[in-house]
């Protein structure tokens, strides 16, 4: 009778799931030719009570797959073939790993066929498939503290990134029962077996910096230290042992240029580890998880435009288990006609999304935003971005400030970088502290004078000293108890004006990039840590000035710079000066602004800032 009662509750449930607006029948219904082969695996597990998880599996699997799929073509055969013969005796996931490299480079799918796992997976891989995972999990005892959709959701699937499914289960069993069996008498590894039963091993030993591949033509460097090709290892490492790993990225910094990702072991007795990820988080607008789940996205079915990193449903929000968020409402300056809104981060010089919502009443509702950030809200009419309202400020307290120009109260402001300050320049530079200036006529120093000491390092990484001398001598240097590095020296004469040394000078060359009026050129102390330069003739330096390991955001004499304010509708010029000092001054700036300086001479870095109680913050 039970067994009755069984197939009728999951054929029942199964036609309940298979409504027209059902996951199910939603996934079943773009399956074309394939949804017999789908529906005979549900009817495969329907049969016995013992299956009834296995009847679930192959519900969420089946239901997920729309939007998966693979790509097969010449131009990823032939770079599939270069890799088989140049690293053939490299482990399955090194190449599985440089294999997905290509999907990372530009126009990678062109002249490829795409193949989508509802018209192609067949009821004979899904069920071998299912069937394989089930029995491997029952010996995985790291696995026994997870739900069931946990378990779905970071064990089940069936693939990593852009590969044709296959069927691994025995590879799995072997690195089971060679690395991992034994160890289980003794402890749960699961931690261990998550970050790597060590990367090392992947690599027969040693992990290299980077690998050759040929793509289309073209011998490239892969660098394997990424955060991008780490993640694809650890994710690969952990389908292979079967542990719960993640895959978190935020899609853009809110306070600096570029993105990053990171694996995330699952383990709900450790918080998912995620305080091992502090370092990782530090004021992060928005984090997504890489999910084989579908999750909800913008329409990409009506003529608005979708900003790329939104297209795919396979990304779900977890900003709320790193750090503080808060709901934030953007209503738009003006009336606008369209779908979605989107909040945006400073980001490589432009303002990249990294949130969107949905049109409500004339408002946007954004959940979840990472606080500490500031934010400009966007649309896109037209396929270009517009700015629907003033930048803000959600400080840590949850609280928005909006960043409203106050053209009535006008500031004037010397500025002297436009990047935030990196203390690890300072510690970097530290040893240079107590350097001495010394002085001769004499090219070997046998006899020499010393002129003076260098005590301070000012924030901006210069050293000076004033020399108090006025002996003349032809040949100086600088010595030092450490290893140091010399961005520019400025020299003064008796008058104060700078002068410069003679260039490539045999056995004074080394000095030369210190005078080339490039703060990031460097010149180097030698063995002895000694830095020494040829005048050419006998000079009084009343002055030297060091700058030192530096980022080259400081304000330099001869850039051009321009500062910018943010008005809610772009960006406006308050105009467009050289430096003549360290500094640059501009005046008639509106309070409670966004700001922007730009290098126009040279360089990339550059991060917004706003100025409040007689401080400059870098966002």
């Amino acid at each position: 009778m039970s067994k009755y009662y069984f197939f009728f509750v999951c054929w029942s449930c199964f036609f309940i799931s298979c409504t027209s607006d059902s996951p199910l029948e939603q996934a079943l219904s773009k399956s074309g030719k394939n949804r017999m082969q789908l529906e005979q695996v549900l009817k495969h597990y329907s049969l016995h009570p013992a299956d009834s998880l296995k009847y679930r599996a192959a519900c969420y699997l089946i239901a997920n797959m729309p939007g998966h799929g693979w790509y097969e073509g010449e131009a990823l055969d032939v770079y599939k073939q270069w890799i088989d013969s140049v690293y053939c005796g490299q482990s399955f996931i090194f190449k599985a790993t440089l294999y997905e490299a290509f999907f990372q480079q530009p126009g990678a799918t062109e002249g490829l066929v795409r193949y989508e796992d509802i018209e192609q997976l067949d009821s004979n891989f899904l069920i071998t498939y299912i069937d394989s995972t089930f029995s491997a999990i029952r010996r995985r005892p790291w696995l026994k503290n997870l739900l069931f959709g946990q378990l779905c959701e970071y064990v089940l699937p069936y693939r990593v990134g852009h590969e044709r499914p296959q069927q691994l289960f025995r590879l799995q069993d072997s690195i089971f029962n060679t690395d991992i069996a034994d160890l289980l008498h003794y402890d749960d590894i699961g931690n261990e077996v998550a970050t790597g039963i060590g990367l090392s091993q992947i690599f027969n030993g040693r992990i290299p910096r980077e690998a050759k591949v040929l793509y289309r033509g073209n011998l490239i460097n892969y660098n394997l230290t990424g955060c991008v090709s780490l993640a694809m290892l650890r994710s690969w490492l952990a389908r292979l042992t079967l542990c719960p790993v993640a895959l978190d990225l935020n899609p853009a910094f809110p306070t600096r240029n570029d993105r990053h990702c990171w694996s995330v072991m699952i383990d709900n007795r450790q918080m998912n580890s995620i305080q091992q990820l502090a370092f990782e988080v530090n004021k992060q607008g928005k984090i997504y998880r890489q999910t084989f789940t579908r999750n909800p996205a913008p329409d990409t079915g009506k003529s608005e435009y979708i900003p790329p990193f939104f297209r795919s449903p396979f990304y779900r929000d977890v900003t709320s288990c790193y750090t503080r968020v808060k709901d934030v409402t953007v209503t738009p300056l003006e009336p606008v006609s369209v779908t979605y809104g989107y909040l945006s981060v400073f980001n490589n010089l432009k303002w990249e999304p990294v949130a969107y919502a949905g049109l409500r009443e004339g408002r946007f509702l954004f959940k979840d935003v990472g606080c500490g950030i500031v934010y400009l809200p966007l649309i896109y009419p037209d396929g270009d971005a517009v700015a629907v309202s003033y930048p803000f400020l959600l400080d840590l307290t949850g609280k928005v400030q909006l960043l409203q120009p106050d053209t009535t109260h006008l500031l004037t402001l010397k500025l002297k970088r436009k990047y935030p300050s990196r203390l690890m320049l300072r510690s970097a530079n530290r040893p240079f502290l107590n350097s001495v200036v010394e002085a001769s006529n004499d090219p070997s120093f046998r006899r020499k004078d010393s002129i003076g000491v260098f005590k301070y390092i000012s924030e901006l990484q210069w050293a000076e000293i004033k020399t108090g001398s006025s002996q003349s001598y032809r040949y100086w240097r600088i010595c030092s108890r450490r290893p140091f590095y010399v961005g520019e020296c400025v020299l003064y004469n008796a008058k104060g004006e700078s002068i410069k040394p003679l260039q490539n000078v045999p056995g004074f060359t080394a000095s030369s990039p210190a005078f080339d009026d490039n703060p990031i050129s460097y010149a180097f102390s030698d063995r002895n840590y000694i830095l020494q330069w040829d005048m050419g003739k006998k000079v009084s330096l009343s002055g030297i000035e060091c700058l030192l390991r530096n980022d080259g955001n400081s304000v330099y004499p001869g850039h051009w710079y321009e500062l910018n304010y943010h008005d809610g509708s772009g960006w406006c010029s308050l105009g467009v000066k050289e430096a003549t000092e360290r500094w640059v001054e501009f005046s008639e700036i509106p309070a409670n602004a966004l700001l922007w300086l730009r290098d126009l001479t040279t360089g990339k870095e550059e991060r917004i800032f706003t100025y409040t109680d007689g401080k400059i913050c870098f966002w």
